[in-house]
């Protein structure tokens, strides 16, 4: 794992990754935890990094404990406090609670988000992306 890590740090500082990204992290979870942040994903999407072929390297590390799905195929959510959509992946995703979702689409990726009730779900949708909308009741897809 540490060497796939230095990997994405040596291109993330090529492509200009902030300093949260310092190249001592050594596990999974502190990747994720800079992937998750506001900076992180902005940083993602608008570098278009990593690639898919980077991406599918985490798979077999079982990253749908964290809410990460890569190639994951039709799956369908309920109620995900986060879910990150990578690749081939088009997830229906029901959202029914007061709680705040964050839904994030990355390479291709699609999904149908159905909220209802109190609902409120905020999105970031990279291009080449397809995400389908339904909000009820006083729900609110942001």
């Amino acid at each position: 794992m540490e060497e796939l890590i230095q990997q994405i740090y040596k291109q993330a500082r090529l492509l200009g990754a902030c300093e949260l990204f310092t190249g001592k992290e050594r596990t999974l979870e502190d990747i994720v935890r800079l992937f998750v942040t506001p900076q992180g994903t902005e940083f993602c999407i608008n570098n278009h990094f990593p690639n898919m072929e980077t991406f599918r390297l985490f798979k077999p590390y079982n990253v749908e404990r964290f809410g990460i799905y890569i190639d994951a195929g039709t799956i369908t959510l309920h109620n995900p406090e986060r879910a990150i959509l990578i690749g081939n992946t088009a997830a229906t995703i029901n959202n029914d609670t007061l709680e705040a979702h964050e839904i994030i689409l990355l390479h291709g990726a699609k999904a149908i988000i159905n909220a209802s009730g109190w609902a409120v779900c905020k999105t970031t949708v990279n291009r080449g992306c397809n995400i389908i909308c339904n909000a009820s009741g006083n729900a609110i897809i942001l």
